[in-house]
């Protein structure tokens, strides 16, 4: 991959980060201001608010990190897609378990969407159906998938990432020679 690629690719990735945070912000932050005020009453009916805005200031703060030299990009690359990866891992789980039942161990707390059943449906069933059910959803699932992908081929391809494995490696190599 080239400079430019690599750049570009980058900012696609950025963008899709951003969108991705946005939504988990906007979407979990109203609602962890509720179970906040509500706090000492018994546990939430249900935790995702409080992971969304975790997910959200986690994804926001790589960038930042980054410009810092706090973590390298080999590094970001890798978590930002491990957490997308999560995070689309967690939506399945919550609608395959009809929306965290398995939390409260009764019913389904409410889901503040649309309300659907789902059934004994099909996971990958389960999964398409929510497309159209819930199309908010889907878009931010797509944003997150292309994500992964943009970030996984950066660090494989940026020429920036293979630069820093090879001087770590000389670094590495002068050391043992020593």
């Amino acid at each position: 991959m080239d400079r430019r690629t690599a750049r570009i690719s980058r900012a696609v990735a950025a963008a899709l980060v951003f969108v991705t945070a946005a939504y988990h912000l906007w979407w979990g932050f109203p609602r962890s201001l509720v179970y906040l005020n509500a706090f000492g009453t018994g546990i939430p009916p249900d935790p995702r608010p409080f992971l969304f805005v975790a997910l959200g200031l986690l994804l926001l703060a790589g960038p930042y990190l980054v410009s810092f030299e706090v973590i390298s990009l080999r590094t970001a690359y890798a978590g930002a897609a491990l957490l997308l990866v999560g995070s689309i891992a967690a939506w399945v789980t919550w609608h395959a378990t009809g929306h965290g039942a398995f939390l409260v161990g009764g019913p389904a707390p409410a889901s503040g969407g649309g309300g659907h059943s789902h059934g004994g449906q099909n996971t990958v069933l389960l999964v398409l159906s929510h497309f159209p059910a819930e199309p908010v959803e889907g878009a931010i699932k797509l944003v997150e998938t292309a994500a992964v992908v943009l970030f996984v081929t950066l660090l494989r391809l940026d020429p920036a990432v293979t630069t820093q494995a090879q001087q770590a490696n000389g670094d590495q190599t002068e050391a043992s020679e020593t």
